[in-house]
């Protein structure tokens, strides 16, 4: 599997209902745990753990389980761990394909923007342009206003090398210093975009 193949995420016969099942238990879930108002430091640090235990796992040519793929999904609504993924992206381009393309594979289409949007700069970072832009249109045709996605186009349409946004991205510890200890707003577009999917869902 590689990124030039972005997967739709449609998987066939009963593992797509449980795949379905599933993620509404975990949205379910977490939507409630997020309206009883939890410390947002144990929210995000569970997940930037999640998100690195995951990398482990395909670093070691595993794979993460349905329901660590679908929270990670979720995960990647907090601004903070999808910038702490887009710095592991660059790093390791090669081994977030892997992990991206296997839980866009998994996951619902509402959850797919952030993923969708880390394949496209994976792509572009290994220069399959022709990939990055159709994982972005991917996105864009769901999420017409995904910053990140927007970005990425915007780039690709300027023909700007990817070396040239690497070079300016800071680095974990800087990106610490800039937003500073979690905030409570970091979790808002996680639980809007959890109460959209619950919504449909019903």
């Amino acid at each position: 599997m590689t990124s030039t193949n972005l997967p739709v995420p449609q998987p066939a016969g009963d593992h797509a209902g449980q795949l379905r099942h599933l993620t509404r238990r975990l949205a379910t879930d977490l939507a409630d745990q997020l309206r009883a108002q939890p410390p947002t430091g144990q929210i995000v640090d569970g997940a930037r753990t999640r998100l690195h235990q995951t990398i482990n796992r395909y670093r070691a040519g595993d794979r993460a389980d349905d329901a660590t793929a679908i929270r990670l999904s979720m995960d990647l609504r907090i601004v903070r761990i999808r910038d702490e993924a887009w710095l592991a992206s660059q790093v390791e381009p090669i081994v977030m394909t892997a992990l991206l393309l296997d839980v866009a594979d998994r996951i619902e289409p509402e959850f797919l923007a952030p993923v969708g949007s880390l394949l496209a700069f994976t792509a572009w970072h290994l220069g399959e342009r022709d990939a990055a832009r159709r994982a972005v249109e991917q996105v864009l045709a769901r999420e017409p206003f995904y910053s990140m996605a927007l970005l990425i186009q915007m780039a690709l349409q300027l023909n700007v090398p990817a070396g040239a946004l690497r070079d300016r991205m800071p680095t974990l510890g800087e990106i610490d210093i800039m937003m500073g200890p979690p905030q409570p707003d970091w979790l808002q577009p996680l639980q809007w975009t959890l109460a959209d999917y619950l919504e449909a869902a019903r």
